[in-house]
């Protein structure tokens, strides 16, 4: 009689799938609803061992794959934001990442992404005209941050800019990411970037081909791989980016970069729309966030379950 381990293995291969796992970027959350002072990067050199201790139950439960958001901009703090005024970390912040991403590999993960998190006025939504400023701060910080990335020795994958991609009102949002995926991608190439991580509404989806296909500022190609984020109604969302994204040519697999946390109903419709349209799906990370929740962006640290996504081969 097969183990339900070895079932479960061998749902996922045939899936296609490799094991997923978190986004990870509080060690606490105190009060309801307020992780702010909590952020790993932020508080590595303080809770060193509580973070270590949290990654290595995160990898004991299952999870291999970890999302690491960096949350910057400048003139910020408050214990997750780190400041970014001239494109570079303070020096504390940079050896804190340093030594959490060599942490994570010791412990075996298998692969991670660095996520760009834009805040405050760094976030190119909040511009009324193109910042030339902020915009080369948030390039920077890519460039510089990047070297210490590649040294980490983990496989990782790098998004530009947390759910960037814009819709059809949002010219600003496009010139910045036209901007910087022609940058990263004539400086480095494309093979390691999800390009810019995606709500996926019909607009954002439609507006793709004008930052990866038909820039003003040049043609490199879109990005090997796409991250797409399935909150509410995924299986309805997910069989309409499907459509999109081919109609437009974009046939690439899809990482699900961000999903409730461990939610049984939200496992089941992915892996149904997945099955529907046999479209290529590498992993899948969740947010620390319940389905349900009264909290608008995070109301659990660490997000150490993840059995009901391991039951549907994620």
């Amino acid at each position: 009689m097969r183990t339900l381990a070895c079932i479960l293995l061998l749902a996922q291969a045939a899936a296609g799938q490799d094991r997923g796992g978190s986004n990870y970027a509080w060690y606490k959350v105190y009060p309801e609803c307020q992780p702010g002072p909590y952020g790993v990067i932020a508080n590595y050199h303080l809770a060193k061992a509580v973070v270590d201790q949290q990654l290595r139950a995160l990898y004991a439960n299952g999870q291999r794959r970890l999302r690491i958001p960096i949350y910057h901009g400048r003139s910020l703090g408050g214990g997750t934001n780190l400041e970014s005024r001239n494109g570079k970390l303070t020096p504390q912040c940079r050896e804190n990442l340093q030594n959490l991403l060599a942490e994570i590999r010791s412990i075996g993960f298998s692969e991670i992404i660095v996520g760009f998190f834009p805040q405050g006025y760094n976030q190119p939504v909040r511009w009324t005209a193109f910042q030339p400023d902020l915009y080369e701060e948030n390039w920077s910080l890519v460039r510089n941050l990047r070297p210490l990335i590649v040294a980490a020795g983990i496989p990782y994958r790098i998004d530009l800019a947390n759910e960037a991609s814009p819709n059809p009102r949002q010219p600003i949002v496009l010139e910045y990411c036209q901007r910087l995926w022609n940058q990263y991608a004539a400086a480095y190439g494309t093979t390691d970037t999800v390009g810019f991580s995606i709500i996926p509404d019909a607009g954002r989806l439609q507006v793709l081909p004008a930052i990866y296909g038909d820039s003003a500022f040049g043609n490199h190609g879109a990005p090997p791989v796409l991250d797409l984020h399935f909150y509410k109604d995924p299986k309805a969302r997910f069989k309409t980016a499907v459509s999109i994204l081919r109609d437009a040519g974009y046939r690439q697999p899809w990482i699900l970069g961000e999903s409730y946390f461990n939610d049984s109903g939200e496992a089941k419709a992915l892996r149904k729309a997945i099955h529907a349209t046999h479209q290529n799906v590498l992993f899948l990370l969740q947010w620390p966030l319940a389905s349900g929740s009264a909290c608008h962006d995070v109301n659990l640290a660490p997000p150490l379950d993840f059995d009901q996504y391991i039951k549907r081969g994620f």
